[in-house]
């Protein structure tokens, strides 16, 4: 099946940009804002505060990071063999999405203390009675939103073959 370019296109550059902004908003953070005080920036609704997350989401199970870390890899390499398939731009989306915060996370587990597979995630965006989060999190949780929307829509992520005017 020839490979859908625009569907490929926003996928990559949906992930590529999450991807960047997240990674770029991390290292911003753990250069100016570790070993400092929390930041209040929206009265007591939004708080910046550093922190380290070797679990995953409400630092669930902080003992599990080589796990979450062959999770992460398997989503991302299930997403990219997907690619050839997509036919939806909705769809390449929000698979753009979750790459992105799979990818986010995962560069954290690969290249953060304490070592490759077991680094712990840079979360820093602090809701008042909600977990700490960064922006690969929040790129997975709109991805999520939105492939559920489109299921229940039922949007197919694959149709029928493109022509040739569709895969130029």
């Amino acid at each position: 099946m020839p490979v859908n370019k625009r569907c490929a296109v926003v996928l990559a550059g949906t992930a590529s940009l999450g991807i960047g902004v997240d990674q770029a908003t991390k290292a911003l953070m753990v250069a100016t804002r570790s070993g400092q005080p929390p930041v209040r920036l929206l009265g007591q609704v939004l708080t910046i505060d550093v922190s380290r997350n070797p679990g995953a989401a409400f630092s669930f199970a902080p003992a599990a990071t080589v796990l979450f870390t062959c999770l992460a890899v398997a989503t991302a390499l299930l997403i990219v063999t997907r690619v050839s398939r997509l036919r939806s731009t909705g769809w390449a989306v929000a698979l753009g999405l979750l790459l992105a915060g799979a990818m986010g996370n995962l560069c954290d587990r690969l290249l953060r203390a304490p070592g490759i597979g077991r680094g712990a995630v840079v979360d820093f965006i602090d809701l008042q009675h909600f977990a700490t989060f960064n922006i690969a999190d929040s790129c997975l949780t709109c991805g999520a939103v939105l492939a559920i929307w489109l299921s229940l829509r039922s949007v197919p992520l694959a149709g029928p073959a493109a022509g040739p005017a569709e895969s130029a």
